[in-house]
């Protein structure tokens, strides 16, 4: 009798695990967010658009995830249709104070117009 309440009660753990387990949003394989940043940032809505014959732009939001205020910095890497990096002035880090648990939106636009996307990057304040 004692191994059938053991056997259920591990059973009932698994379900009970199983359903308190949440997935994870997909994760946008052009945003960076520095390891030692950890779970403390998050970058939700990234976003590269470009109209015909125009300059791509970029919008992201950058989540403080702490209770406490939070100094990063972020740069944008611009792509040209083959997915090469574009070397450009504009591609530099910017500081950045998050205030606890605030949500900033960045935007930025591309140097040039054969921008076709980017990446986008994000690192403790140095």
């Amino acid at each position: 009798m004692k191994k059938v309440i053991v056997a259920l009660g591990l059973i009932a753990a698994v379900i009970t695990t199983g359903c308190v387990s949440t997935a994870l949003p997909p994760a946008d394989r052009r945003v960076t967010i520095a390891e030692d940043l950890g779970t403390s940032v998050s970058v939700t809505d990234a976003r590269c658009a470009k109209g015909k014959g125009s300059y791509a732009t970029f919008q992201a939001n950058v989540v403080n995830n702490t209770s406490r205020d939070l100094g990063v910095e972020w740069k944008v890497v611009w792509l040209d249709a083959d997915g090469i990096a574009i070397d450009s002035v504009v591609s530099t880090w910017n500081k950045l104070v998050l205030p606890a648990r605030d949500i900033q939106a960045l935007k930025g636009t591309s140097p040039r117009m054969d921008a076709a996307d980017m990446l986008f990057y994000v690192r403790r304040l140095r």
